[in-house]
């Protein structure tokens, strides 16, 4: 396990909350605490620079630090510093790309956007507290379904595959209990913001305990199962790389929902005392569809300087993400479902070239 990228992954799961709290409580001081997490987070991953995973990572935390500054980029870079922790370096010469660095930025941006589309009260595209708290326990939900071919449910959870696969039981019970929590949190926090009276609504207050329970025990999970995998087998655990990361990221996502449905209500005019006016979501979202148009231009030049031709498969997923970048800027209905899936496109992308 590289050290740098482990203690960068442990920063920038703190600086997630701390950004999510201090906008929630406006309070400058937890913002700026996040951002030097972020910044020193960033500045670790430079020293794992030869593991693939950690470029992006480091972009996307200096882009948390600096250009975006919201929990979800912070998240994302913490799942990336999760795989760039755990997975080896590749062979010496095996080649530096740039466009994933440039899909980072963007991917970064686009996160950015969507939580401040669905945060924002003055926002057409807001959501509600309960909506998103419900919504980011489903995604867990979907999360600890995914992972390990779908083991979770039987209460199985291993690292691997084959005769290397290493059979983790306890972070299987863990995991199926945080599994069924959020089920049952999602359900009744989905029919509190359906109920005609919403106020004090005693499903939403069930849900609420439930989905705190989940993510309490999703978190606990992660860590039984990378702790178990670390002391057992390092191979096993660098081939689990990317589910750790994905139920990281789907447990922070619901850490910050929760956070800002529990928080108390954010200072008069929704910012900070002094603060600098941020750019629309808007404007951000289209500078990250132009970064993915970027990023795509830069695959297709390194695939033909090294191939000899751009149609290559890189250069195919990173267009079909450039395109979804397109379809998040158009003015129409659904605004927040098409910025979802660009994010969602550009973490397969990056996911895939790590």
């Amino acid at each position: 396990m590289n050290l740098a990228a482990a203690a960068a992954a442990l920063a920038l799961a703190a600086a997630a909350p701390l950004s999510a709290l201090g906008r929630a409580a406006g309070r400058r001081a937890l913002d700026l605490a996040s951002r030097g997490l972020a910044a020193v987070a960033g500045i670790l991953l430079l020293f794992a620079v030869a593991r693939p995973a950690a470029r992006p990572a480091a972009v996307l935390a200096f882009a948390a630090a600096v250009v975006a500054p919201r929990g979800l980029p912070c998240l994302l870079s913490a799942a990336a510093a999760v795989v760039a922790a755990v997975r080896p370096a590749p062979p010496a010469g095996s080649g530096f790309a740039v466009w994933p660095l440039v899909a980072a930025l963007a991917l970064a941006l686009a996160a950015s956007a969507l939580q401040e589309a669905a945060e924002e009260p003055r926002s057409a595209q807001n959501l509600g507290a309960a909506w998103e708290a419900a919504l980011a326990g489903g995604f867990l939900v979907l999360s600890l379904l995914i992972v390990d071919g779908g083991g979770i449910p039987r209460w199985r959870y291993g690292l691997g595959a084959g005769g290397a696969r290493v059979a983790l039981p306890g972070a299987g019970l863990v995991l199926g209990l945080a599994l069924l929590f959020s089920l049952a949190g999602s359900l009744s926090m989905a029919a509190h913001a359906l109920s005609v009276s919403t106020h004090g609504s005693r499903a939403g207050l069930i849900g609420q305990r439930l989905l705190v329970l989940g993510a309490g025990l999703g978190g606990l999970g992660v860590a039984v199962a990378a702790g178990q995998g670390l002391g057992r087998s390092a191979q096993s655990l660098a081939a689990g790389a990317l589910d750790l990361a994905a139920m990281l990221l789907a447990v922070g996502v619901l850490i910050l929902a929760l956070i800002r449905r529990l928080a108390v209500p954010a200072a008069p005019g929704g910012a900070f005392a002094g603060a600098v006016a941020e750019p629309g979501g808007e404007r951000t979202l289209h500078l990250a569809a132009a970064a993915a148009l970027l990023a795509a231009a830069a695959a297709g030049f390194e695939g033909w300087r090294s191939e000899g031709t751009y149609a290559t498969t890189t250069v195919a997923e990173a267009a079909s993400g450039a395109l979804l970048g397109l379809v998040a800027v158009q003015p129409t209905r659904l605004g927040l479902l098409r910025a979802a899936l660009f994010v969602i496109g550009l973490l397969g992308l990056l996911a895939r070239a790590s």
